[in-house]
């Protein structure tokens, strides 16, 4: 990156500007999503640019950077305000493990922790284009439309309101291009641009780019001539009239006896949740599988509570969180997420638990008629450890009948546990199981397609279908072929309905709250883990359960593990052997390293990228070490045209790599003048008039060659700084 002889306090401003316009990137991802720790995000901005303003080389700027990157990665995702070594291990064992999903395309798999990586990797590709769009190009105008676009498609297609964020980046938008422009028109007649300068020729643009947008915030707002586009549009198209014939609608039935079938979106509001994170609504539970579909075979055990009684005998412990639902469709059922202890609000109302249906209802005909109601509910937190603790073997001393849980029809295709045991055989863990079962959907061509998705005939399992012939379908099929090839293996397992997270919006108070329509309707899975309890998997392509699991991180790595394993039967295996053959420790030693050496592709590939990237610098940087580099090359030949002819040429073609390449309608005299602006002094055109004397005059006898060997390195010298 070359061209930047601003200031420092005008840098400084105009990089200020532009973070304020990339932070309007967050904005909506913050309110959208779970984006959490802003704060570090700001932080590494400030950061970058504090390094920018200091010039340091490039090297001690992008150690200061990773170092700041792997401490925030540390305190985020492990609480720790040090750097560890074993934390350190177990990020990069991570990374390798995502690079190898990463190449796989297995997207949805990625871990937090690396999707953090990638976004700060994002974050600083976008803050070095600031830079070069800045210091060289001195234009904005690029991303400065790429922002407007992208805040306005939220507005239009999200509940992200963006009436503030518009004109905050009209505002700054417009002060930054007109800055840089006033940049560019001085730099281009060759005025020197102090800061009290910019800030007078910057001064009309200020006071209008002020005018205009407290104008705009507080003017009048005249109604919209179009309602709603995407509704407006499939109206247009026709497209929403062919797709309501014949079709179901998306939301919540109580009726599951038989499932499959095209339906059709619906975008109609169900209710709005208020609370701090999104949450799986849960609605009930079933427990029997007809081969079409599922039905509540065993009598529900039911208790009747009033509103505000805690719903369990005995109190979960953790930090209790409070939701409130304001509902604009009734249910049949109350809707809760996981983890809910009682209904606090209204008071004083007859509710009745099913239990073993997980349904919740108030009584006396209200349940339909309540429009608000508050709970309390305590998050679960799983210990990966923990789930990876249990075995199949432990099933036996659990208390509970779960028999009805492991139900499958009789005339359900043997294929079906075939696939399930061939899925699951390598695997010890009953958490294990699950997950790989779950993860299964992901890798072997599964499509979620809620169009033509056939119903199955009448000597056809619904299972069967989906796993072996169409491949294709929405939660229902997921959800349900999970949890039949888990009772398959012998795990018990429910089928579970309810509403997925919804959307987060915005209320005129101010407050965020998610929006839950009828497309959020969903099916998803709880398996029951040993000494664990029933917990729930996501298997549906596109959707994501949020579980809390801490990854607690073990005391070895696998590769230690690996090495252990192997060593034990190296040992045995040498015992057998005659005495001749055993080597001696040393060569056994170094065999061992060499091997493992060799079996970490890895290593190898990052290695060749670590050249690459090194590579791609070096050529980047050419300009400020490639001269130096000529320099000495050139001095080892003696004075002559011969040695000048080939340092003019390395002149003409370092002159070009800084930005000032030579125009061929442009004399060598003129081109000297241009230069000597730049760069000061006369020295470029000391150098043109001797080569034009000795290439058009052919006079080199006359040439003072140790005086044009120091004029020549001093100005090549100078186009490195």
């Amino acid at each position: 990156m070359r061209k930047s002889i601003l200031d420092w306090k005008v840098l400084m401003f105009l990089y200020a500007l532009s973070s304020v316009l990339l932070w309007e990137w967050f904005i909506p991802i913050m309110d959208l999503t779970d984006f959490g720790h802003p704060s570090l995000f700001i932080v590494y901005l400030v950061l970058f640019f504090a390094l920018a303003l200091l010039r340091l080389p490039w090297w001690i700027s992008g150690a200061v950077q990773i170092l700041y990157v792997l401490w925030a990665i540390h305190y985020m995702y492990f609480d720790q305000l040090w750097i560890s070594i074993e934390v350190t291990g177990y990020i990069l064992q991570d990374v390798k493990q995502n690079v190898l999903l990463l190449f796989q395309g297995e997207l949805g798999e990625l871990s937090n922790l690396f999707r953090t990586l990638l976004l700060f990797t994002l974050v600083w590709m976008i803050a070095y284009l600031l830079r070069h769009w800045i210091e060289v190009r001195r234009s904005m105008m690029m991303f400065f439309g790429f922002t407007i676009v992208f805040v306005a498609l939220l507005d239009t297609f999200t509940p992200y309101d963006a009436t503030s964020s518009i004109v905050r980046i009209m505002m700054v938008g417009l002060l930054i291009v007109g800055c840089l422009t006033v940049i560019k028109l001085s730099g281009d007649e060759g005025w020197s641009l102090r800061p009290k300068r910019l800030l007078l020729l910057s001064l009309p643009v200020v006071l209008i780019v002020v005018s205009v947008g407290l104008l705009s915030r507080n003017a009048p707002v005249y109604p919209p001539a179009w309602p709603d586009p995407v509704p407006y549009l499939l109206s247009l198209s026709g497209m929403e009239e062919e797709t309501d014939k014949g079709q179901a609608k998306a939301g919540y039935d109580p009726d599951d006896s038989q499932l499959g079938g095209a339906f059709v979106q619906d975008n109609q509001l169900v209710f709005e949740a208020s609370v701090e994170q999104r949450q799986y609504w849960r609605i009930e539970t079933k427990d029997t599988y007809t081969s079409k579909g599922w039905i509540q075979d065993k009598e529900s055990d039911k208790e009747l509570l009033d509103t505000g009684e805690d719903l369990w005998e005995f109190p979960v412990e953790g930090e209790v969180s409070h939701a409130v639902l304001d509902f604009v469709e009734p249910l049949p059922f109350l809707t809760t997420p996981y983890g809910t202890t009682k209904i606090s609000s209204p008071e004083g109302l007859n509710l009745m638990h099913e239990k073993t249906a997980n349904r919740l209802y108030l009584l006396m005909g209200l349940q339909e008629k309540i429009e608000q109601y508050e709970m309390e509910f305590v998050e679960p937190t799983y210990i990966l450890s923990d789930l990876q603790k249990t075995e199949m073997v432990n099933y036996e001393m659990v208390p509970e009948d779960l028999n009805s849980y492991v139900q499958l029809p009789a005339e359900l295709p043997g294929r079906v546990k075939e696939l399930a045991l061939s899925i699951t055989e390598n695997e010890t863990a009953v958490y294990d199981k699950v997950k790989v079962v779950e993860q299964y959907f992901k890798k072997n061509g599964f499509i979620y397609e809620t169009q033509n998705v056939p119903i199955p005939n009448e000597g056809q399992d619904y299972v069967d279908q989906f796993l072996f012939d169409t491949k294709k379908g929405y939660c229902d099929n997921f959800s349900t072929s999970m949890a039949v090839m888990l009772r398959s293996v012998d795990i018990p397992t429910r089928w579970v309905k309810g509403f997925a997270p919804g959307e987060m919006a915005f209320k005129a108070s101010g407050k965020n709250v998610y929006r839950v329509t009828n497309d959020e309707a969903h099916s998803w899975v709880e398996a029951y883990i040993p000494e664990i309890g029933w917990m729930p998997f996501e298997p549906t392509l596109g959707f994501t359960h949020p579980t809390e699991i801490e990854f607690d991180i073990p005391n070895e790595s696998p590769e230690e593990e690996e090495v252990k394993k192997s060593a034990k039967p190296e040992v045995e295996k040498e015992k057998e052997l005659p005495k001749k053959t055993i080597s001696s420790p040393l060569f056994d030693a170094f065999k061992q390293k060499f091997t493992w050496l060799f079996s970490q592709w890895w290593l190898y590939v990052s290695l060749l990228g670590l050249i690459i990237g090194a590579s791609a610098v070096l050529y980047s940087k050419r300009s400020n070490w490639l001269p130096k580099r000529r320099i000495k090359q050139l001095r080892k030949l003696p004075n002559g045209h011969v040695k000048f002819e080939q340092q003019f040429t390395q002149l003409l073609q370092q002159l070009a790599r800084t930005g000032l390449p030579k125009d061929t309608a442009m004399t060598l005299s003129n081109y000297a003048i241009l230069v000597d602006k730049r760069y000061g002094g006369d020295r470029m055109a000391v150098l043109t008039r001797a080569y034009e004397i000795g290439v058009y005059g052919n006079d080199w006898q006359s040439q003072e060659w140790d005086k044009l060997n120091e004029v020549w390195e001093d100005l090549i010298i100078s186009t490195t700084c």
